[in-house]
């Protein structure tokens, strides 16, 4: 009843951590999803630095991983996935993705 695509930037704005987040099913990857609700933020609100935060390094700050993973840092794991395109736009596809230093995907989906 009270939904709106502005919460997100309000609890920015309030100071009150928060993260963006997707369900998982076999049959549909989710991550598109996530993206999408992402860059829902962003229109409303977050700037794209933000909206990228809620889905990266304030996730792992919430979750107390943020020493290992969320940010792009020396001694992290550093996991990629790169797009042809802003990632938050939903015709971009992710063009390759990078595990612990290795490539293990460069088709574009």
């Amino acid at each position: 009843e009270n939904v709106s695509f502005e919460t997100a930037s309000k609890l920015k704005a309030a100071g009150i951590p928060f993260a963006l987040q997707t369900g998982y099913e076999a049959y549909v990857p989710k991550s598109r999803v996530l993206l999408w609700e992402a860059a829902i933020a962003a229109a409303n609100g977050l700037t794209f630095d933000q909206a990228l935060a809620s889905i990266t390094i304030d996730a792992a700050k919430i979750l107390g991983i943020d020493k290992r993973v969320g940010s792009l840092e020396p001694g992290k794991d550093g996991d990629l996935a790169m797009f042809d395109g802003d990632p938050f736009e939903y015709t971009t596809h992710c063009t390759g993705v990078v595990i612990d230093g290795k490539v293990v995907s460069s088709e574009k989906r």
